[in-house]
């Protein structure tokens, strides 16, 4: 009687491993299994639009995490803003392509020749979304989507505002598009370009 019973349940079991798919053998519990996708607790992370783009970036660059440069994308985005700010091209300069540092360098520049002072807050950033990937003439291009809530205002030598109102805080979308060489040894990436919505 015991072995009809044992055999039945075997049956049973097998059975249900058809029906249900079940997995026979040691499995690692969910929240232990590595998920280079896996969601920031902060500040939500996207990237599935652009999944296959970034597989194809990866084949060319191993070593490439979407979640650690996204994670790197926002520091840098909070640096250059504050930089910007502040007006100090050094720190600029160490994380622009030679183009985009001229840009900015230039309007920095301009303000300081109307002795102009602008007050940049970054109050948060909502949110950063990797749009796009790809691999251009050598370079490895990764766009990145950034929501922030900022707040800028622009003022004269004597304290007059030009531009904007310490009391409202800007929603703002800006996209930027960082880079490095497929070759180079260095391995920062730059920012390449600024688009605004």
């Amino acid at each position: 009687m015991f072995w009809i019973f044992l055999l039945l349940t075997l049956l049973l079991i097998i059975k249900l491993n058809e029906i249900l798919g079940m997995k026979v053998g040691f499995q690692a519990p969910k929240e232990n299994r590595p998920n280079v996708f896996e969601k920031s607790s902060e500040q939500s992370i996207d990237i599935s639009a652009s999944d296959r783009k970034i597989g194809k970036i990866q084949a060319i660059y191993p070593s490439f995490n979407p979640v650690d440069f996204l994670d790197k994308a926002k520091k840098v985005f909070e640096m250059i803003f504050t930089a910007y700010s502040k007006g100090d091209l050094k720190t600029l300069k160490g994380l622009m392509s030679p183009r985009i540092f001229y840009a900015f360098s230039m309007a920095i520049s301009d303000r300081k020749k109307r002795k102009e002072t602008l007050e940049g807050i970054l109050v948060r950033i909502i949110k950063a979304d990797i749009v796009d990937a790809q691999e251009t003439n050598g370079d490895i291009l990764i766009t990145v989507q950034f929501e922030t809530e900022q707040s800028n205002v622009l003022k004269s030598e004597s304290g007059e505002v030009l531009e904007g109102n310490s009391d409202f805080i800007e929603n703002r979308v800006d996209t930027w598009d960082f880079s490095r060489k497929k070759t180079s040894t260095d391995s920062r990436w730059y920012l390449n370009e600024i688009k605004s919505d």
